[in-house]
């Protein structure tokens, strides 16, 4: 499979085209002019290069941000157009993950710290672990400030590589504060490294892309939109609107909260199914300037846990909180020990089903005429297997 890859989130555009999971050339451009200048003439002198044209092209990849908007709709635009041409199904991957699959090529498994500087102090991060070669997400993308980012990586038992645009100066004490907690506690601790040096998104992006259309998660021009992590800082203000999104456990005056608005959720048991198993299992919910926008609910026995509900209001939908909230329950059942996460999804919901698969869920069978005559598809998690 030849994959054309692109990355235009930094000032550095770059371009790639691989075989599998193999680079066959990419060049990159450090040139002061935009990225709508330099991108068509680099793509071209790239397949020029390797005697290729679009019609040799399987798979293309993008990097779809957090990064530059400019750039990324430049880099958005430019595949969506190739992929209408052509009818080429595309993947977008996002930058953070991109940086996490170059570090991978470099260092194997573990844990990767994926970082972008998002100015102010503030960084775009995302964790993610590797075990046996297969990336997953463990803590989802998100903004905050550089201590605060520090404090949520918090499993240092395997090796641990921050990559990207790194302060290591503002880094590296906080951390080590962190492994002094551990040791007091007499908790193993492993290494962990800084990688200031690694091949390309557009090669990390490439790679993750061809695994996506692997496991079946791909689409065509209408597929593929920009990941914006947070909105513009004039817009918050305008809209009164707090940075902070906060997971919490569910208490009973949420639970009559989301009663009140149950009208905007989506897809969700009656009410009273939901206010019966909130009896029986944890609930936690997800919420900003005292709203509930989601909430997710499992049970656990033994070392198994059981997702019985994850939801998010239709007004918040595409806006990474059922992301954050799988991310907290995943690190909560890593830490308690739990073995494995099952859940289960109808299997028309490719969306749903798509993001399963990047947190590391598997399909491990089927439940026949579950859903109303469609079929419901079982996935696990095998967390510390």
């Amino acid at each position: 499979m030849k994959i054309l890859s692109i990355d235009t989130s930094s000032e550095i555009a770059q371009v790639a085209v691989l075989e599998n999971k193999n680079v066959l050339k990419e060049i990159h451009n450090q040139s002061k002019k935009e990225h709508s200048e330099t991108l068509m003439p680099m793509i071209d002198e790239l397949m020029k290069s390797l005697n290729l044209t679009l019609d040799n092209i399987d798979l293309i990849a993008c990097t779809k941000g957090p990064g530059s908007f400019t750039g990324i709709r430049i880099g958005l635009a430019t595949v969506k157009a190739f992929s209408d041409a052509k009818k080429i199904p595309i993947v977008g991957v996002n930058s953070l993950e991109a940086l996490a699959y170059s570090g991978q090529i470099l260092k194997g498994d573990g844990e990767y710290v994926s970082i972008i500087d998002a100015k102010n102090e503030n960084v775009y991060y995302a964790i993610y672990k590797v075990k046996k070669g297969k990336l997953s997400i463990y803590r989802s993308p998100d903004i905050m400030q550089i201590s605060e980012m520090v404090s949520y990586i918090d499993n240092l038992k395997i090796p641990t590589y921050f990559i990207g645009e790194l302060n290591i100066e503002k880094i590296e004490p906080l951390y080590l504060a962190q492994i002094a907690k551990e040791k007091a506690n007499s908790k193993d601790v492993c290494n962990h490294e800084y990688i200031e040096q690694y091949p390309g998104l557009a090669i990390g992006a490439g790679i993750a892309a061809y695994n996506r259309y692997n496991m079946g998660i791909y689409g065509y021009s209408e597929s593929i939109n920009p990941m914006y992590l947070r909105k513009p800082q004039a817009q918050r203000q305008k809209e009164g609107m707090s940075d902070d999104i906060a997971i919490l456990e569910m208490g009973y005056t949420d639970l009559e909260k989301i009663k009140i608005n149950y009208q905007k959720f989506e897809n969700i048991w009656d009410y009273k199914i939901l206010e019966e198993d909130y009896q029986n299992s944890k609930y936690y919910i997800i919420k900003q300037n005292e709203e509930i926008y989601g909430f997710i609910g499992f049970r656990t026995i033994f070392e198994e846990m059981e997702i019985m509900n994850i939801v998010t209001r239709k007004d918040k939908k595409n806006q990474g909180l059922a992301s954050s909230m799988l991310s907290y329950v995943i690190r909560y059942a890593y830490f308690s020990d739990i073995e494995k996460i099952n859940l289960e999804v109808n299997e028309k919901n490719k969306t749903a089903i798509d993001l399963y698969k990047t947190f590391g869920f598997e399909e491990v069978g089927k439940r026949k005429k579950y859903y109303n005559g469609d079929d419901a598809i079982l996935m696990t998690n095998f967390v510390n297997r």
